[in-house]
């Protein structure tokens, strides 16, 4: 997969940009604030339909302005194909392929495989399991649309269900037996969304012991565990085991939406017991894993994006990360840096062709 061309107007920073890409290697440089990360984002948010740090459509707008856009040329196989995201405040975002529009986002997942590696990244570690629920669902609904078209019925059983628990609360009754025609559907979801996570785990546990050991050596070892009621319990059971209570709380108190991975390293939780450097390891083996399922479930090689990366890691990590992207086969690299002559030492290091921009 590679991006040919984008073409950007009003998003964040930028009025308007337009770029011609190469095929291999292309580079952003400049002084901080000067929009190299914005660019990622917009790649990754035409990739993926929303943006990587979770920013609503209004957010991407640019300051003063109404509306965004972001146009991108693919190319993949000697097939190429034309991609417009556009937002108007007020109006719905719009999505189509060669003209042709997406009425729903999940149609149009998994179309442009991508991969980004940023510093934002220690929140998988550092902050609540949404944060790594939202990691694991987007990896997923890029080669699982049955995945990604349960989670979404899931969502929206979820919310009706909350709305009849706090209708109830405010009209002063209860009635389980209506309450109940939300549960079945809900659990059935929720049954078809555990199989998944649980094999998603499972197949993505020995893939980072293999990356975190080229990266740090085989001397730790890291793990991920998939923490759900629904390993003990099964759905429909876990939601009758818990009707007074959510009768009470007015909400669905437990259930997959509540799930976490849990990260270790030799054991242990790597948020508490884990050295700064050893989190960054863990996180590049975790994202360079996460590359490597796409390309083995969609036989397609994802784009990469590495966000300002190198000035964050220790030359020992830097090699590592060079060496694997350098004997993969990845669609195209984008690279953001604030130092022109270490870029030009990263591509000769990654011995491939390349184009720079500095912003």
């Amino acid at each position: 997969m590679k991006l040919n061309k984008l073409t950007l107007n009003n998003f964040k920073n930028f009025e308007h940009f337009e770029a011609e890409f190469h095929p291999q290697v292309n580079a952003f440089t400049g002084n901080n604030g000067v929009g190299k990360t914005n660019l990622l984002d917009a790649i990754y948010t035409l990739a993926m339909g929303k943006s990587y740090f979770g920013l609503t459509n209004r957010q991407l707008i640019r300051h003063g302005q109404n509306f965004f856009s972001i146009k991108g040329r693919f190319n993949r196989d000697n097939d190429s194909f034309d991609i417009l995201l556009k937002y108007r405040e007020g109006e719905k975002k719009s999505l189509s392929v060669n003209g042709k529009e997406y009425p729903r986002l999940s149609d149009y997942i998994g179309l442009v495989p991508v991969v980004m590696i940023s510093p934002y990244d220690r929140d998988l570690i550092s902050e609540s399991g949404e944060t790594r629920r939202r990691f694991t669902d987007r990896l997923i609904a890029q080669y699982d649309k049955d995945y990604l078209n349960n989670l979404i019925r899931y969502t929206r059983s979820l919310r009706q269900r909350n709305s009849l628990l706090k209708y109830f609360a405010a009209n002063g009754y209860f009635d389980p037996d209506r309450l109940d025609a939300f549960d079945r559907p809900l659990a059935r979801y929720a049954e078809a969304i555990h199989a998944k996570r649980q094999q998603f785990v499972q197949s993505l546990a020995p893939i980072l012991s293999e990356k975190y050991a080229r990266i740090a050596g085989s001397g730790e070892q890291p793990g991920i565990t998939y923490r759900s009621a629904l390993n003990q319990t099964a759905a429909y059971e876990l939601l009758q085991k818990n009707l007074e209570r959510d009768r009470l709380l007015q909400y669905t108190s437990d259930g997959i939406h509540r799930d976490d991975l849990i990260f270790t390293l030799n054991g242990h939780p790597i948020k508490k017991f884990g050295s700064q450097g050893q989190q960054k390891s863990f996180l590049i083996a975790l994202r360079l894993a996460e590359a490597d399922m796409l390309f083995s479930r969609k036989n397609d090689a994802p784009i990469l994006l590495f966000d300002d990366i190198f000035d964050k890691l220790d030359p020992g990590r830097v090699r590592q990360i060079l060496d694997y992207v350098k004997h993969r086969r990845f669609g195209q690299v984008f690279i953001t840096d604030t130092h022109p002559e270490r870029v030009s030492l990263l591509l000769d290091a990654l011995d491939r062709q390349a184009r720079i921009f500095e912003l």
